[in-house]
């Protein structure tokens, strides 16, 4: 049992103290770490009738899970939340426990890719159909609307050129249509924008990202009110996900410095999309929290604060062997995939396999992905001063 937390206390006091019982754990602070499979019952009538019985088999549940999923739950003032062996597990599981064959889902050009993977290569062989719509166009997602649709997913900003929409308005056409939504919050988190305040019904996060914080994790949640909690239960049970004990662990450990990580990350991003945002290569940086870009207002009105994460456009003239030089220069900065650790990382894509819509934005120049982590700032922007000195000695630009 955990203690009681008081509703009115501000996110960091929430992240400190939300899933702890000390009382009920000999005075320890930290929730002990159940490693199970079986659990016993005293007599066969008890396991028979599993009267009174809470926790029934490892991979149902354990006090450790009970512990995280109370926590984020709590930050996110929401009646419950499900873990997930990944943030796909989360959408997946959040997805199929509301959509069923020959419905209908909307979902944003701009999706996280390996939604957008799952939705291409699954929704068919289950008869369930989909169309993808332009973020910024709000018409766009009025014309997609059919009388079957069941579920319209958002995710804001979107991936790879961070698009914000208009959540007040996305969700009034969900509600008046008794459509349910379901957004990937994991870049705003909920400290900086709790989703289930603007009537999201169904958030998504990745635990591997901020709340684990330190690149060890692999962890998802879905966390919901109470109409569709035992829905996304049931698919996770009826699916055969477990999550690990030790991760369970390094989750809750993480949770009670994400309002400190958080913020310097996000301040640490901002000053390198502005520094990136004065370079004669660059054409354009897709950082929400800068005044230039084109959804700022909307950021501003709605969110609290930003990820680390962001997205820069070089000039057509730069080409791709430039850039990729450019990144391999970089030191700080390590060559890979995720975000939300204490490490900067970079990466490079093409982005027109992960766009379906004509009037989707697509970079004309390289594009580059970059996380900004807990580094010192001035050796950050010393890193990517020297790499861009290098690259442009090299490639004579």
């Amino acid at each position: 049992m955990t203690k009681k937390i008081k509703k009115n206390y501000k996110i960091e006091t929430l992240t400190s103290h939300s899933g702890l019982s000390p009382d009920d754990n000999y005075g320890i602070v930290n929730p002990p770490v159940y490693h199970a499979s079986t659990i016993l019952s005293p007599t066969m009538k008890d396991y028979k009738t599993k009267k009174n019985k809470k926790y029934t088999y490892g991979r149902n549940g354990t006090p450790t899970t009970d512990s995280l999923e109370y926590a984020i739950a709590k930050i996110y003032d929401a009646k419950g939340a499900v873990l997930a062996p990944s943030g796909m597990g989360a959408i997946s599981n959040s997805l199929m426990a509301v959509l069923k064959s020959n419905d209908h889902a909307l979902f944003p050009d701009c999706v996280y890719g390996s939604a957008r993977r799952f939705v291409i290569e699954e929704f068919p062989r289950l008869n369930i159909q989909f169309d993808f719509y332009n973020q910024r166009d709000l018409e766009d997602i009025k014309k997609k609307i059919r009388k079957n649709t069941k579920v319209l997913y958002i995710e804001s900003p979107g991936t790879y050129t961070f698009e914000i929409i208009d959540i007040k308005k996305v969700v009034k056409i969900a509600k008046d249509k008794k459509i349910v939504t379901i957004i990937d919050n994991t870049w705003g988190t909920a400290l900086y924008f709790n989703a289930i305040k603007f009537g999201i019904d169904i958030v998504c996060e990745a635990i591997t990202k901020y709340i684990g914080g330190h690149s060890d994790v692999m962890l998802g949640v879905s966390i919901s009110n109470k109409k569709y909690l035992s829905s996304i239960k049931r698919w996770r049970l009826n699916s055969g996900q477990s999550v690990g004990p030790d991760d369970v662990f390094l989750a809750l450990r993480g949770l009670r410095t994400l309002p400190l990580r958080l913020e310097k990350s996000y301040k640490n991003s901002k000053k390198i999309a502005s520094f990136f945002s004065s370079l004669k290569e660059v054409k354009n940086v897709f950082h929400p929290a800068l005044n230039n870009h084109p959804d700022h207002k909307l950021w501003k009105r709605d969110f609290s604060g930003a990820s680390g994460i962001f997205g820069i456009e070089f000039q057509k003239n730069i080409s791709e062997q430039a850039v990729e030089y450019f990144a391999d220069c970089c030191i700080l900065f390590g060559k890979g995939a995720s975000w939300g650790g204490f490490e900067s990382l970079m990466t490079m894509m093409d982005l027109e396999p992960n766009r379906s819509l004509k009037n989707s934005y697509l970079p004309d120049g390289p594009y580059l992905r970059i996380y900004v982590g807990l580094e010192n700032i001035e050796d950050l922007i010393n890193d990517i001063e020297n790499a861009i000195n290098k690259m442009r000695k090299k490639y004579r630009i």
